[in-house]
């Protein structure tokens, strides 16, 4: 037998605040509320009455996130041997973290028997944020010693050109961004990898909590206008520019705020893009974790884990990083770093093949609860930026 929802009688939205109120007999029904911050409060008592107009999807198409792995590059060979590992096991794109800037040579080493063409491949570091000119003439070198077109390739690469530092005898620096090395990096970028992205913008330096994920979504709307407007005054298409960058997010283990601040970048995102004139386009969201939900009982982060790539799952991001259960205590863990690092995909592996969510179109839309935090938070970061 089916059961519909036709079949059970419609409840107001005042008949369901009156029984919650004799429920909770002396208690407001604000004692329910959540105070995230003091600028922002959510209830818990949302109704269908509220959105007579039901909420669509913030995307037509299921996002069939990647499933990556973070692999420290200083040591060239080894981490090829990790990044060989982590494709055999499942994932589909790999995230070189470069200390140093390598050679063409290095970098062959570096990607030896992996199929350029077949994964996504992402390149961050102290020198990329400052100087990505060198792993793109490096990765172009590779390609044809390989027989790939360059145009056939997808990826990123973490160039901040606002992170740019110098160190003085006292404090760093910001040095201002060079937008016309930029411009003429976008320009060679466009050409020969049409389908990398080569400017981050990165959530990490807003990060104080998910009490100022407001604060965040418009610190980094904010940045990304920036560029639009720096490099527009260069010549540069606003167009071309907003398929040149990508969001780094990060989250905790605050699951339906999580769910909504990534969910609210795309409101926030799509905004911007109408104030452009733009048409309306996907933004491409990395998420990370953050490393301090982590605690010296490992096996219990596992489950922060899950949680947390369900919430990045269903906000909508692009690619995820799920951290090892062990990060940062692997002398505390019973089993070598490449169990954790496996655990940590399959997390992932689970999310798709068992709930399907990567064939699902916005899997939290239409939850009134969600699509009420999603909004509020987009509305107060925008609020934020526009009194800037």
């Amino acid at each position: 037998m089916t059961i519909t929802f036709d079949e059970f009688s419609p409840i107001s939205k005042e008949a369901w605040l009156q029984q919650i109120a004799k429920d909770l007999k002396e208690k407001p029904l604000t004692a329910l509320d959540w105070e995230i911050s003091d600028k922002l409060v959510v209830s818990p008592l949302v109704h269908a009455d509220d959105q007579p107009t039901p909420p669509v999807p913030l995307t037509n198409e299921p996002i069939d996130w990647e499933i990556c792995e973070h692999i420290n590059a200083a040591d060239p060979v080894a981490a090829n041997s990790q990044a060989l590992e982590a494709l055999e096991g499942g994932a589909n794109a790999l995230c070189f973290d470069l200390p140093n800037i390598l050679g063409s040579s290095e970098v062959g080493a570096l990607l030896d028997k992996v199929y350029l063409d077949y994964i996504g491949l992402h390149f961050s570091g102290a020198d990329i944020r400052q100087n990505p000119g060198p792993i793109l003439g490096a990765l172009e070198k590779v390609a044809q010693s390989q027989n790939i077109k360059t145009s056939s390739l997808h990826g990123t690469i973490a160039y901040a050109p606002y992170s740019r530092q110098i160190q003085s005898s006292r404090l760093p620096h910001t040095l201002p961004p060079d937008w016309r090395y930029l411009a003429d990096l976008m320009q060679h970028a466009a050409q020969l990898f049409p389908h990398f992205r080569i400017i981050q913008v990165d959530a990490t330096p807003y990060y104080k909590g998910h009490e100022h994920s407001a604060e965040e979504l418009a610190a980094l709307i904010q940045e990304a206008h920036d560029y639009i407007r720096q490099l527009d005054d260069k010549g540069q298409s606003p167009f071309q520019t907003t398929h040149q960058i990508y969001f780094t997010v990060t989250i905790d283990t605050s699951y339906f705020l999580s769910m909504a601040k990534l969910r609210a970048l795309r409101l926030v995102w799509y905004n911007l893009l109408h104030a452009w004139n733009l048409e309306l386009t996907e933004p491409y969201i990395g998420v990370v974790f953050d490393k301090s939900v982590y605690t010296d009982e490992i096996y219990s982060n596992m489950i922060r884990a899950t949680s947390m790539a369900m919430s990045a799952v269903q906000g909508g991001a692009n690619r995820i990083t799920v951290l090892p259960y062990d990060e940062g205590r692997a002398a505390m863990a019973q089993y070598p770093p490449a169990f954790g690092r496996r655990i940590a995909r399959n997390v992932q592996h689970l999310l798709k093949m068992e709930t399907y969510m990567h064939e699902v179109p916005d899997p939290a839309a239409g939850s009134y609860y969600i699509e009420q935090l999603t909004h509020q938070l987009a509305a107060k970061a925008w609020e934020s930026l526009e009194k800037q």
